[in-house]
Formats: C-alpha cells, sequence, structure tokens
C-alpha cells in the first residue's frame, strides 16, 4: 500500500527560454497540438543521463522516453508551449523497471516550483498532486483502478482543463479523486470534511473533477518516478492538445482535423 509522503521530485531539467509565455485563445475542438516524435522533436527538453529525456526508436515508431536510473528520483521534460484551457491525451507505455513506480503528465507548469501533474503506476495506481511555491501537497492521493493496464503495457492518460476546473481519464474512464483521504478500509469511500465531520466516511465525498485556480496557463510535459528501486523506463507516444469542448468526445477527438496519428 503506497503512503500519503510526497516525494515526487523532478530533479532533471533544463532552464527555460527567458521570455513572456504565448498563451492561445482555444476555441472548442480546436487542434492546438500533435505529436508522433518522428518530427519537430526541438519543441521538447531532451538530455542525457541517468535521468533522461530521449527519442528512442521502439522498432515500431519512434517514441519519447523517459528513464529514472536512481531511486527516489525523477524526471520531466516539457513542451515549448503555453496552454490555457485544454484538452490533452497521450499514450505511455511503461517498457522496463519495477511496477511500482509513477508516470504521466505535467500541466499548467510555470517553472519548476509551480505545476500540477497526474500521474499513474504499473500497479494500478493513479494520484493528482500540486507543487506550489516549492512546496509538494498532494490533491488526490494515490488510488487503485481496474482501469489501468498494470505492467509493461500501454495506457492513455488524458486531462481537461477548463479554467479552474480539471477532469482526468485514464483509457477513456473517468476516475474519482478524494480531495482529503481515501478510506483504506472502504474502496471508493472518501473522508468528509474536517473539523466535527472528520473521521467519517462517504461516497458522496468523492469528487468527479478537481476545482484549484493556483495556475491559469502553463506548459505541459511528461514524468516519471521512481520509489524503491531504479530502472524505471516509460514511453510517451501520440499526444494531442485541442481546445476543451462543452461535452468531450470520448473516445477523443478534436473537431479539427489531423494526421500521423
Amino acid at each position: 500500500m503506497r503512503g500519503r509522503t510526497i516525494f515526487f521530485v523532478l530533479i532533471a531539467s533544463i532552464a527555460l527560454a527567458a521570455c513572456g509565455p504565448d498563451v492561445p485563445e482555444a476555441r472548442p475542438g480546436q487542434l492546438l497540438y500533435v505529436s508522433t516524435f518522428d518530427a519537430f522533436n526541438e519543441d521538447w527538453q531532451l538530455y542525457a543521463g541517468e535521468m533522461a529525456a530521449q527519442i528512442v526508436d521502439t522498432g515500431v515508431d519512434p517514441a519519447l522516453e523517459i528513464v529514472v536510473d536512481a531511486p527516489q528520483q525523477g524526471a520531466f521534460t516539457l513542451l515549448d508551449r503555453y496552454f490555457g484551457d485544454f484538452d490533452a491525451i497521450v499514450e505511455t507505455t511503461q517498457v522496463g523497471g519495477p511496477d511500482d513506480n509513477g508516470f504521466g503528465m505535467v500541466f499548467r507548469h510555470q517553472n519548476n516550483d509551480n505545476y500540477y501533474a497526474f500521474l499513474i503506476s504499473g500497479d494500478g495506481y493513479y494520484q493528482v498532486i500540486r507543487r506550489l511555491n516549492g512546496v509538494d501537497e498532494v490533491l488526490s492521493d494515490w488510488a487503485s483502478s481496474p482501469a489501468i493496464v498494470q505492467g509493461q503495457a500501454t495506457n492513455t492518460i488524458r486531462i481537461i482543463g477548463q479554467g479552474d476546473t480539471f477532469t482526468f481519464l485514464i483509457n477513456d474512464i473517468t476516475v474519482p479523486l478524494c480531495l482529503t483521504i481515501w478510506n483504506p478500509a472502504v474502496p471508493g469511500e472518501c473522508q468528509v470534511g474536517a473539523g466535527d465531520q472528520q473521521g467519517q466516511w462517504s461516497a458522496q465525498a468523492v469528487t468527479w473533477s478537481l476545482v484549484d485556480a493556483s495556475f491559469a496557463s502553463g506548459r505541459i510535459g511528461f514524468a516519471a518516478r521512481s520509489f524503491d528501486q531504479q530502472g524505471v523506463r516509460v514511453n510517451f507516444d501520440n499526444v494531442v492538445v485541442c481546445g476543451p469542448q462543452a461535452t468531450p468526445a470520448v473516445p477523443y477527438r478534436c473537431e479539427e482535423d489531423f494526421t500521423g496519428m
């Protein structure tokens, strides 16, 4: 069972350009970005080393691979673009290392001290965190989900951000959040509030979206981290970012057509 200790420290990074962000106004369904990592990879931060982000040949198609070869460490890469409202999806494939890991999408990234992250793990858990002024905070703690295909497998991660409201999907399934503490004894129950009600549990306390106004816009990126064992290797591919629609399409679809997927 995973504890509540926050240990997602993204230590491998590259200095960002010192220019102001250009944040597009996204029309519903507008195609904002697409990549299969077979061209224009200069849009991404790439680096080698013990914690690395590199374009690799998978034998089928190229992919962006993050490697974490040290325990209790993490690495990420960022796209050189800013987004306000967005509907972003990416295919993630664990290709090596322990199932006890964390990998997923960084979003509304301002700098290395301010961002959100949505992570899944090879052993079937997911989590939402926020780093605010250099302090990590769990917004929805690790919870198991049958939506996640465990082990060395492919999972799609999708985040819809509209203003200060965020929805999270894994393999086309919207996953619930608990913004206090999940009940360790009863799956699907969340702690109700605080104060006089603290210690009570209810499925009614579970929410299907996160409301948080810390960051109005920012970069997106991909991240992976290790826990007790090193050797984490995760590929990211077929990333698409669109303007969110009033009723998001499932499966994922932009109103504007795109090729290369």
